[in-house]
């Protein structure tokens, strides 16, 4: 493995952040539209009405995916940060 300039390193910990921040953005937005089909095939079925399309998640932010890029530098950088307890879904 090649020894990577700061800039370099700090690209790929943005590419990082930017992917896994959209893999859970797409992620969520399939959770939702694949919950409110489930609820218009049950409304079908029984007759009521279809239920109004839910609102989706906003799509990361530059300003969140630096801010996950600091994150993941400072754990590659072993900086201790106070952890935050996970939301549960």
């Amino acid at each position: 493995m090649s020894n990577m300039s700061p800039f370099e390193i700090r690209l790929e910990l943005l590419k990082m952040a930017k992917e896994m921040l959209v893999e859970d953005y797409y992620t969520k937005k399939e959770q939702i539209t694949n919950n409110w089909s489930t609820q218009c095939d049950q409304a079908k079925q029984t007759g009521t009405p279809l239920p109004e399309h839910p609102a989706m998640p906003p799509y990361p932010t530059e300003a969140e995916i630096i801010t996950k890029a600091h994150t993941l530098n400072g754990f590659v950088s072993n900086i201790s940060e106070p952890v935050k307890p996970a939301k549960k879904s």
